[in-house]
């Protein structure tokens, strides 16, 4: 359907409750006991919906929920609440400890309006195609811990959130090396984790955007390689990225073939950036 600008206002949002719970128990609770109901912790995404004329009768306000805005460390893993704000995730010190990359990075997510107010979880559960949360999030081998009304419960990035489950945070494990390139967007972004064991590559992750209808990651094959030598590696992983992508989106921004093709640029392009950095 064709969405017309002048059809987007505030005088298109319908009447609704709102609801302010204060545990994650709570919020579940009341999502539970009123179909058609939607959480909400900065708005950006569904405050969006509703000015469309979308009828959400209940929203279920997480602003108040303890805990969910906490960001820690957890063993060798950094906890983002999923109620932690983008500009607190760039403002926070032990994001510049544990992942000093990512609090480098994120200030290049969305304008200051909305890293003030949008959340972790918001940019994840809005399953918007050019969003970077959650290709950021595969890139870095991230784990999403989620809640239901029948417990807690623990998955990997890019999995789906069973129907009624609530994100409550990312797990991600320290000392990740992040890349980005974002110089395509909106027709592809690309955000390179590398885990590292000494002057060698544990794990390499990719993590795509824009291209496909969600976020994909891909494992690349690099564990054993000297950093140093990922430059010399790019061409031939670039290569390979090319064609081990899923078949990407055609659309008016770009085609499906030219996608592809660029997922192995700028794999290639991270690498020789990553190569370089371990040269130094």
């Amino acid at each position: 359907m064709t969405r017309l600008v002048g059809l987007r206002s505030h005088a298109q949002i319908a009447p609704f409750r709102l609801h302010q719970p204060t545990t994650v128990a709570e919020a579940l609770a009341l999502q539970a006991a009123h179909p058609g109901a939607a959480f909400m912790a900065g708005g950006i995404d569904l405050i969006g919906r509703m000015k469309w004329g979308e009828v959400i009768p209940d929203v279920v306000h997480l602003g108040s929920v303890a805990g969910l805005a906490d960001i820690a460390q957890d063993g060798a893993s950094l906890r983002i609440g999923a109620g932690a704000t983008h500009a607190s995730i760039v403002e926070s010190r032990t994001v510049a400890a544990l992942l000093p990359d990512l609090a480098a990075l994120w200030p290049l997510v969305a304008n200051p309006r909305i890293r003030f107010a949008g959340t972790l979880g918001g940019n994840l559960m809005a399953g918007q195609a050019g969003y970077d949360g959650m290709p950021a999030l595969l890139a870095l081998g991230a784990t999403l811990e989620g809640a239901t009304v029948a417990g807690p419960l623990r998955i990997a990035a890019g999995t789906l959130l069973p129907p009624g489950a609530l994100l409550t945070a990312a797990l991600i494990p320290a000392g990740t090396w992040l890349l980005a390139d974002r110089s395509l967007k909106p027709a592809i972004i690309a955000w390179l984790g590398l885990a590292l064991a000494g002057d060698r590559v544990a794990a390499a992750r990719l993590g795509l955007g824009a291209a496909h209808a969600t976020a994909v990651g891909l494992d690349l094959p690099l564990a054993g390689t000297p950093v140093s030598a990922l430059g010399a590696a790019a061409a031939e992983i670039g290569a390979w990225v090319a064609g081990a992508v899923p078949e990407p989106l055609g659309d008016s921004i770009a085609s499906a073939p030219y996608r592809r093709r660029m997922a192995g640029v700028l794999a290639r392009r991270l690498l020789i950036r990553a190569g370089a950095r371990g040269e130094g």
